[in-house]
């Protein structure tokens, strides 16, 4: 059993919250009050901090559950949702306050005890990762400071330790020397897993089409936060209005929200080094960066003001060359192909989820590589080499998912002539994949749902339970909360498989993996068909490029294999594209429609970039020729997602 907590009751019905607290009481726990409505549970937690909190949604008052678990989550008070109600729309707004479990009204004693333990699992094993990865990163720090070395080389290493902290696209490190800004421009732009391409002046100028003077210009008139603050959406937006060097890296390199890091050294007066890290994700930062970066803070201090003792010569001219990267390939990610940002993004996901033996629902459209994930996860785990067993759950008919998953005994039904062990039992110390597990009869998840949570499994015909060791990875391309919405699919199971969520993109949405994917599949295909075929025209590729990808990877494969085959020289010339490659297809229902204005915006935008070789200001640039200031040309391209490897 779970060790006693401290729970707090937050539920308006009060029979259904006395027999709660009942089963609490029951179970060792101590109740430190029953709230009704959300300013009742804020005074109890006033008084006495909850080590967990039970939410019902729909409370009395105005404010709901879902209110409620916002303020818990800033807090970091663990909470369980308890709800009758499977409404699509109150379980999405649910599942972003990422909660700790969901339990369905009516529930078991036994149900309510298994989720309070996994919760207190979570909870507990969560926050031990964090201090494990803050030891980990004050340790490297400290290798860092022994190493000799270029500046720029131990501010890279830094860089790259953190990153398993605080997750960014760009960081750019501002000097202050005796409070004046050093001449020094330098910074680090995520282009890979472990890759990292310095951004120094010159790079700036080329991404920017700008002057050095008018950088360094933008810089003096620029503010530099003095302490730990983050900025989303719309709030970088106005920080970028007031902040012209913000501004311009936004504009430039499509950047949407901005995480400061001060760090204050004492060998210099009104001196310091200033972390700006940067995303590509509208909010990607929230508070607990900032008290993340108050511990932080005293590890840097150490490491920065030795790395000044040793080299006090930051104005200096850099010797180290402007293509200065890092690369260190990591085993586990061989089957996955790309380097956009929010495939980095996904990768910093496995890597995180991966060691622990939390259950992961990988949700995405058919074809995103679904199964490739789930093979990542098991590699970079600590199961890796235990039994990683798979079973599609959509192949099989209902009559045979029991047995397949749980085995059965002999003569337990027509045709059992002898004893059949399950896809649980042979998974036993190591991972089991559901795929398709939105495809699971409605029957069936129930028993799903038992053996997840008890951890033990009876054969079909069987009597006794027996105990199994299993990590759950399920993937679906069904939207899931529909499925609960619609009643075929369990809300629990939901709650319980998706307890670390990974949604993979559509490839529609890393166009700039297409190149390095299609030059992927043809180098495979060309060794498995034995064809000497190297290389894709450039038309090829624009063409690919521009075409929506409804069967994502999986059609990009197949297209690539015919092309091959097709080819007559050692380069495809041609790509037999579907004729419909002007509709975007609906993965769920589908069927296709046209553009909407948004996208015909889009791409008109795009077409007139790509016609001013990506100048949007002065003569003869985008934003002459679409008749609109530069600066609302530039914020039009932001939200409608345009980069420059766009055009």
């Amino acid at each position: 059993m779970a060790k006693p907590l401290k729970i707090l009751i937050v539920e308006d019905q009060f029979v259904e919250a006395n027999h709660l607290r009942l089963m609490l009481k029951k179970a060792g726990h101590s109740v430190i009050g029953m709230a009704r409505s959300v300013p009742d549970a804020k005074y109890y937690i006033a008084q006495e901090r909850p080590e967990l909190v039970l939410l019902d949604i729909f409370l009395s008052g105005k404010e709901t559950g879902i209110d409620l678990a916002e303020i818990l989550k800033e807090d970091n008070i663990p909470f369980i949702y308890l709800s009758a109600n499977s409404n699509e729309e109150v379980l999405n707004k649910a599942k972003l306050t990422h909660p700790y479990g969901f339990l369905v009204k009516p529930f078991r004693e036994k149900d309510l005890l298994v989720t309070i333990e996994i919760a207190e699992y979570h909870q507990e094993h969560g926050i031990e990762s964090s201090i494990r990865k803050e030891l980990l990163f004050q340790k490297q720090l400290k290798t860092i400071v022994k190493k000799s070395g270029t500046w720029d080389d131990r501010v890279l290493n830094i860089v790259t330790s953190l990153q398993s902290l605080i997750s960014f696209d760009l960081v750019m490190a501002i000097f202050y020397i005796d409070g004046k800004l050093s001449n020094q421009v330098l910074g680090y732009a995520r282009t890979g897993l472990c890759e990292y391409q310095k951004i120094g002046i010159e790079e700036l100028q080329n991404i920017t089409a700008l002057k050095e003077s008018e950088i360094n210009d933008l810089r003096n008139k620029s503010k530099v936060e003095t302490e730990a603050t983050f900025y989303n959406d719309k709030d970088f937006i106005k920080i970028c209005d007031k902040t012209p060097i913000k501004k311009m890296i936004a504009n430039s390199m499509n950047m949407k929200s901005n995480l400061m890091l001060p760090v204050p050294l004492s060998l210099h007066e009104n001196g310091g080094l200033y972390l700006s890290f940067f995303s590509r994700q509208p909010n990607n930062y929230n508070k607990n960066h900032l008290t993340l970066c108050e511990r932080l803070q005293q590890p840097l201090i150490y490491a920065i003001e030795n790395l000044v003792s040793a080299d006090k010569k930051l104005d200096q001219k850099n010797t180290v060359p402007s293509n200065t990267s890092k690369n260190v390939k990591i085993e586990g990610f061989e089957s996955i192909v790309g380097k956009s940002p929010i495939l980095l993004k996904l990768f910093d996901h496995i890597i995180q989820v991966a060691p622990a033996d939390t259950t992961v629902l990988i949700t995405g459209e058919s074809g995103t590589g679904k199964e490739s994930i789930a093979n990542s996860i098991q590699q970079l785990s600590n199961r890796k080499s235990q039994p990683f067993v798979k079973i599609n759950c959509s192949a099989l008919p209902p009559s045979l998912i029991e047995s397949e998953l749980f085995g059965h005994e002999k003569g337990s039904f027509t045709g059992a002539t002898e004893r059949r062990i399950g896809k649980f039992e042979q998974a036993n110390n190591g991972t089991l994949f559901l795929d398709e597990i939105g495809d699971m009869p409605l029957e069936m998840q129930a028993k799903l749902l038992r053996a997840i949570q008890e951890k033990e499994i009876e054969r079909v015909g069987g009597n006794l339970p027996i105990k199994v060791n299993v990590r759950i990875i399920a993937a679906t391309n069904c939207k899931l909360e529909k499925e609960v919405a619609d009643g075929r699919f369990r809300l629990d199971l939901y709650y319980r498989l998706n307890v670390f969520p990974i949604q993979l993109p559509p490839l529609r949405e890393r166009k700039e993996d297409i190149g390095l994917l299609a030059r992927h599949f043809i180098a495979v295909y060309s060794a498995k068909t034995g064809k000497n075929v190297t290389e894709i025209a450039e038309d090829a590729l624009k063409s690919l490029l521009s075409y929506q990808w409804p069967g994502n990877i999986r059609e990009l494969e197949n297209l690539i294999e015919r092309s091959i085959l097709l080819a007559k020289t050692d380069t495809i010339e041609h790509i037999p594209l579907p004729a419909f490659d002007e509709t975007k297809i609906n993965n769920t229902s589908n069927e296709w429609f046209f553009k909407t204005i948004q996208e015909n915006e889009r791409e008109h935008i795009i077409n007139v970039l790509e016609k001013c070789n990506g100048r949007i200001r002065g003569a003869g640039g985008a934003s002459e020729i679409l008749g609109l200031p530069p600066t609302t040309l530039a914020s039009r391209m932001q939200k409608l997602g345009i980069k420059r490897s766009h055009f």
